[in-house]
Parts: structure tokens; sequence; C-alpha cells
């Protein structure tokens, strides 16, 4: 969880203009961190991933999150569970920790691909100027 907090807190670090990225898709290529980013441009993964930051330090409450009514169904399954808590605790850990894996990778991947942008910007007014 300390690379995904700490891979988040360097994005919002070096990412000072986000509308930059508007418009920006990451490029195909052959590593997995680039692969996933869709048909969405870094501006909404960018704001996808500061959301998840606050839900995961705890700020916000899941979109999803409501009042759940117990059903019968689900006193069943919580009673299930209570049998396997070390394994249902395992299972959960797993799934949180490739989760916050991939947005690591993807944290990563925008701010270098920012990085890129920042720099040809720079390199374009330096171009200019002469």
């Amino acid at each position: 969880m300390e690379e995904y907090f700490s891979a988040i807190h360097k994005m919002e670090q070096v990412v000072m203009f986000p509308s930059l990225l508007r418009g920006v898709y990451m490029e195909q290529q052959d590593d997995t961190s680039t692969g996933d980013f869709g048909n969405r441009d870094l501006y909404e993964y960018y704001i996808q991933l500061k959301s998840i930051k606050l839900i995961v330090e705890g700020r916000l409450e899941p979109l999803n999150e409501s009042k759940h009514q117990i059903t019968s169904r689900d006193e069943v399954q919580e009673n299930e569970e209570e049998a396997d808590l070390e394994g249902l605790l395992y299972h959960h850990f797993t799934g949180l920790y490739r989760v916050l894996t991939h947005l690591t990778r993807k944290a990563n991947a925008l701010t270098t691909k920012y990085n890129e942008i920042i720099g040809q910007i720079n390199q374009s007014e330096m171009t200019h100027t002469w």
C-alpha cells in the first residue's frame, strides 16, 4: 500500500496542470502498465486515481455504498463466510493488493506521460526563443 500512496503522491506533485492531460491517450505498448488505459484520456484516469485515493484514505464513501438491507440470502452468506474468516481475509487482501498494484502502475505511467508532455512543451518553447 505504501507504493500505491507514494505513486499517487508523486503524481499529484508532478501534475501541476491536469488539463494538459485532456485528449492525451497512452500509446499501446507491450508494457502491462500502459496497456490497460483503454479508450479514456489521461485526464479521466487522473481524476479517477485521485478519487480512489480519497476512498482508500477513508475520506469518501464509495459511490455504490448505500445502506444495505440484509436479506435472508445475505445472512446465510455471512454465516458461511464466518466459518472461514482466514480464507476470506486472504481472498480480500489478495484482491486489494492486485487492485493497488494495478493503480500504482497506472499512476506511474500517467506521471511519466505527463513529464513527457512537459518536456515537449519546454523543448518547443526553447526552439521558438532562438
